[in-house]
């Protein structure tokens, strides 16, 4: 599955108890998946043999596209939201201009 797949199942397709982990560079084609942390928070050992590193938890991709607000945004502006803030901790300038 590829990291925009698993964006545009947002908000509703993915358990919150879920973290995304990606391939770097992020891009909506970077291969990604969604698997449950252990006990220990930490990821399956597979899921770091294959070079996925952590992209986000389910949950707080799902309440950084709550800075929408009432606006439906496109699929390409989810995507580039959740990768710039995943890669900044911040939202981009440009989700308060729209």
């Amino acid at each position: 599955m590829d990291l925009g797949t698993l964006i545009d199942r947002l908000p509703g397709g993915l358990d919150d108890r879920l973290c995304i982990f990606a391939a770097k560079p992020w891009s909506a084609t970077s291969p990604a998946v969604a698997v449950q942390l252990d006990n220990e928070f930490k990821p399956p050992k597979e899921v770091l043999e294959q070079g996925f590193v952590y992209f986000l938890e389910a949950h707080v991709a799902k309440e950084t596209l709550e800075v929408f607000g009432d606006r439906q945004p496109s699929a390409t502006e989810k995507r580039n939201l959740l990768i710039f803030y995943a890669e900044n901790d911040a939202f981009p300038d440009w989700v308060y201009t729209r």
